[in-house]
């Protein structure tokens, strides 16, 4: 275990008041029950934490301000008492129970918990009701089938095809030199100093360059990090370009509409641009308010997602690659290209589109608007989406023209009326005028069809990019430049302040990004400094071709020759659910964790549950997590490895009322589940029982798949088929990501959650078995430590390299960071892929072959409707430099693989999974020539076996039913551990409304582990 030390840069935390409450309350309540003639263990922590939320308990963060993270940096003394009070609550849950047992049942602890337990064989068979039981049916159908970006003989079906932009940046050696040279320009244009001045402005300068934490370097930051996500949205702009100039007007009334459209689109776009990088406007001219918040239109619509809330733009989906060629002084970033068809909302409950839900939250009257701005939590948030839709809209689609003559629309200049009638009100004090401006904006939306336009655009734009026909590549040259506006015209002002930039690059660096400009060469004087760029658009088509593998899958339920014993755990909302348990579940034996029902709508009549106010809800979820995880612990105690236990989450609500403490509940079995994988087999799953009741035909065996998929599965080839192993016997797959777990805003001191899970695959000539060896997680002081020697990891491929595994896929998030590398003479960001990780897990063994990847999402069109394999790959490293042309051989694309079906019947894409590896980055600790022949030469055999494998764990990880046995791959098998639905995102909890800090859950739980783990004469 890490020792946990306590760091003076970030905000202390102190537990010792909400332990002591709960260790009183556990004293003198039992949470212990049994039911059902004693085959449901009932665990009541509801009440505990119910009765500790609302009663006076200090917050664990005190009032500290500035706060990003605050979960393990305790305060001096309570550092000490933490791990004897986390001792002293897991005493009395095992007194608790043993008392109950004693008294109740006259049965010990263990034997009561072993009589629980179950053979999992038991559960495998039919049920019409819900009982768990489930029949674990084989796949039988399973086909993967190769394309190729070749049509050589053009006798290929073109299946699918993609479009990307390259992003390339001419990058100075010295970029600090060229700053200074331009504001050296600038004091002799600009300023005219006295000969005196001009001393005291060349002494400032030195002291910026020389200073590395000065405006100078600050700037140089900015410019680094945050340039990319302005380019990006400049991207989106280009795409449209690009799909404009191969509309067929004369093809029919429709493309000639849409065609129309599409050009004012790109028009306004350019024209909101050029409105918010207007230099001659002052930084109050931008500035609008509603209820309370105030909003900067000019920093808010210079950020890379500034028009995501349209209902009809591209999206950059997809990190292709990244190269960065040295001596050419040149960078460049490939990222896929798709377009946002005005879908639908998936979070609203009566699934509006894009365009309707966004109207919506602008209506005043509407439920979501007034729910938006009551809701002091999300209030500040709510509001700034509120004026972003308002501008956003209103510049887009404002009309004075005629529907039936869409040309009349080239001619409104949304600026003028946006100034004359919309900013004015938007820059008062009076909301129920804004909110007489929404319902107006929102009327004149309707008068003008503003929804036809949309849905003509929509259905012109679908046919183009499913057209088969090619593209011509587009390039677009432009400049990055700096404005001069970032720095102060008055030389008493720079002399006062010792420097010559404006405060807010000091005080918001990212509200800066207004002064960096995308644009033509120009020979304009208004710039400090400007890099050429260029921006190219291209396509990829991929063919079909004959080359085919079958493949059969099952449940290898006995794998460890003892067979697999499952232990069921029920999360369900106290006093609510009895029928569904009697009714379903009463021949099952059960562990149950009642919790906290979320407050119920007062039209449907019945009692409303009192709601928590923020900090309390805060604290229920704190003890409520403790205390779950602290009672499955001692009732897991001296239990075996060959254990599962499947979490079943009963919810009275979905997704998308957003009820606040089931979503948390949520959250709570993931890490609990992620937790108990380091020792047993564990997954969380969820049903709806309101839905259960109206489709429990489809949802039984969805819900039930998806509960059992995590379990050891066999994949095996036909004796017909060409693919065997030959040179694998055992390969291990470890994937890893991190989460903050105290930080401050602005501060680079931080302390990390390290996660991540470990596959592992028993291998003979005709089959592979493949099942979850492990998850781990680990605390870490200082962040950065992880990324030079992660001593969970190295622990665990110190233990697989006992059992005799020697071959290691290595898997971490794109280890590439989003800059422009202006201010680098080296990739210093490989994080989880660095040298000294790779070093720390090879131990200078020869004989062990790690081969690091990491992966991205990209889309494709499917142009072609009959695609009848499940799997779809390219592993020709040749073709795919298509999609990555890296001359410098340092990010190498070696295979994707595509979804052969798309999920819904609006769905024009399907996704890729695009992997790559490095090459010429680990001399002297990895051998070139093992990742080549491992991941990168086309004859090697080795290579087709993982890449085998790696799709073997792809299909493995599919959570639906297939009666067909047609079972298809999970495209994203990582998004338990990497990305927006991670387990270290669901984790993160907030604090109390009046504090935006987040509390790790997993990193919390993962202390409180370590702790439970020490040896007795040390706790």
């Amino acid at each position: 275990m890490n020792k946990i030390t306590i760091n003076p840069d970030l905000a202390n935390v102190d537990y010792t008041d909400l332990l002591t409450k709960i260790c009183q309350s556990l004293e003198k309540n039992q949470i212990f029950r049994t039911n059902n003639n004693h085959q449901w263990l009932v665990v009541d922590i509801n009440q505990i934490a119910a009765e500790i939320a609302t009663s006076q308990v200090n917050s664990p963060l005190g009032n500290a301000k500035g706060v990003r993270a605050a979960t393990l940096n305790f305060s001096p003394g309570s550092q000490d008492r933490f791990p004897e009070q986390i001792s002293n609550i897991t005493e009395l849950v095992r007194s608790n129970l043993t008392s109950y047992l004693s008294q109740n049942l006259s049965l010990d602890r263990l034997t009561f918990v072993t009589q629980l337990i179950a053979d999992l064989k038991t559960f495998r068979q039919q049920s019409s009701k819900f009982d768990l039981a489930y029949n674990f049916p084989p796949s039988n159908q399973l086909q993967k089938q190769r394309l190729t970006v070749r049509n050589n003989d053009g006798k290929h079906t073109q299946l699918l095809k993609a479009h990307k932009v390259k992003i390339s940046v001419d990058k100075p050696s010295n970029f600090t030199a060229h700053l200074l040279e331009g504001i050296n320009n600038f004091i002799d244009v600009q300023l005219d100093p006295t000969s005196e001045e001009r001393n005291d402005l060349e002494d400032i300068l030195e002291n910026l360059d020389k200073n590395e934490q000065s405006d100078i370097h600050r700037l140089e930051n900015l410019v680094n990090q945050q340039t990319l996500g302005k380019l990006k949205k400049l991207a989106k702009i280009k795409y449209l370009e690009f799909l404009y100039e191969n509309i067929d007007d004369n093809a029919s009334e429709n493309n000639l509409q849409g065609k129309i459209y599409l050009q004012d689109l790109i028009r306004r776009l350019k024209l909101l641009d050029d409105y918010i990088n207007n230099t001659n406007k002052a930084d109050g001219e931008y500035i609008v308010n509603y209820q309370g918040v105030e909003v900067n239109y000019q920093d808010m619509f210079s950020r890379g997602e500034a028009f995501d809330m349209l209902p009809i733009i591209p999206l950059i989906e997809g990190y292709l690659g990244e190269t960065e060629q040295e001596n050419r002084e040149k960078v460049e970033f490939i990222f896929g290209l798709k377009l946002k068809f005005d879908g639908q909302v998936q979070a609203h409950k009566k699934g509006k589109t894009v365009f309707d839900y966004n109207q919506r939250i602008l209506n005043p009257d509407s439920e979501e608007h007034k729910e938006g701005v009551k809701d002091e939590s999300r209030k500040k948030l709510f509001v700034e989406k509120v004026l972003k839709i308002a501008c956003l809209y209103y510049f887009l689609f404002a009309s004075r023209q005629d529907p039936k003559n869409p040309q009349n629309d080239l001619e409104y200049n949304p600026i003028t009326n946006l100034e004359k009638y919309v900013l004015p009100i938007l820059q008062g004090s009076n909301d129920e005028d804004k909110k007489q401006l929404f319902r107006n904006i929102i009327k004149g939306f309707e008068k003008f069809q503003v929804k036809e336009k949309i849905k003509t655009l929509k259905g012109v734009l679908t046919n183009l990019i499913k057209r088969k026909t090619s593209f011509p590549t587009r390039e677009y040259p432009l400049h990055i430049s700096v404005k001069n506006s970032i720095l102060e015209a008055d030389i008493n002002t720079i002399v006062d302040r010792d420097t010559f930039f404006k405060s807010l690059l000091r005080e918001n660096p990212k509200d800066c990004l207004k002064y960096i400009n995308l644009g033509e060469a120009t020979t304009d004087k208004n710039f400090i400094v400007s890099l050429p760029a260029k921006m190219t658009i291209s396509e990829i088509y991929f063919f079909e071709t004959d080359d085919r593998e079958t493949f059969q899958m099952q449940y290898d339920i006995d794998i460890t020759g003892q067979g697999i014993s499952v232990l069921p755990v029920v999360f369900a909302p106290a006093n609510s659910c009895y029928e569904f348990f009697t009714k379903n579940l009463s021949d099952r034996k059960l562990v149950i964790f009642p919790y906290r029902p979320d407050p119920k709508k007062p039209e449907t009549g019945k009692p409303e549950t009192q709601k928590l106010e923020s900090h309390q809800e805060f604290i229920y979820k704190i003890t409520y997590s403790l205390l779950a995880y602290v009672c499955l612990y001692v009732l897991l105690e001296g239990q075996l490895k060959n254990l599962f236990i499947p979490i079943l989450r009963i919810h009275l609500n979905n997704k998308k009322n957003d009820p606040p403490i089931e979503k948390f509940i949520v959250s709570l079995t993931g890490v609990l589940s992620h937790l108990f994988n380091e020792r047993y087999w564990s997954n969380s799953q969820g049903i709806d029982i309101k839905e259960f009741s109206e489709k429990g035909k489809f949802k039984i065996p969805n819900t039930l798949a998806s509960l059992y998929h995590i379990l050891p599965k066999k994949f095996t080839f036909p004796p017909g088929e060409k693919f065997q192993f030959r040179e694998l016997d055992k390969l291990a797959m470890i994937i890893v990501s991190s989460r903050g777990s105290d930080s401050r805003w602005g501060m680079e001191a931080k302390k990390s959650n390290l996660m991540g899970e470990i596959i592992d695959f028993r291998i003979q000539p005709q089959t592979a078995t493949l099942r979850l060896w492990r998850t781990f997680s680990e605390n870490y002081d200082n962040h950065e430590d992880m990324f030079s020697y992660p001593s969970v990891i190295v622990e665990n491929v110190d233990q697989l390299y006992e059992q005799g595994y020697r071959h290691f896929i290595y898997i971490a998030k794109v280890p590439y960071s989003s800059t422009l590398h202006i201010t680098q003479t080296k990739r210093d960001e490989l994080f989880f892929m660095s040298a000294n990780v790779i070093k720390a897990l090879t131990r200078e063994r020869n004989d062990i072959k790690i081969y690091p990847m990491f992966f991205d999402k990209y889309y494709a069109v499917k142009v072609e409707n009959k695609i009848k394999s499940t799997s779809l790959y390219i592993q020709d490293t040749v073709e795919l430099t298509q999609l990555v042309e890296d001359s410098s051989k340092k990010s190498i694309v070696f295979f994707n693989l595509f979804n052969g079906i798309a999920v819904g019947k609006d769905t024009n894409y399907n996704g890729v999974m695009s992997y790559a590896t490095l090459l010429n980055i680990y001399q002297g600790v990895l051998d070139d020539k093992d990742i080549r022949t491992g991941l990168i030469y086309q004859d090697s055999h080795l290579k087709s076996e993982i890449l085998q494998c790696l799709t073997l764990f792809h299909f493995s990880r599919y959570q639906k039913h297939e009666n067909s046995g047609k079972l298809q791959i999970k495209l994203d098998p990582y998004q338990n551990l990497i990305g927006h639905e991670s387990i270290g995102q669901l984790a993160l909890l907030k604090y109390s409304r009046g504090q935006n800090a987040e509390f790790n859950s997993l990193a919390f739980l993962t202390y409180v582990r370590d702790i439970l783990a020490r040896p007795k004469s040390s706790s």
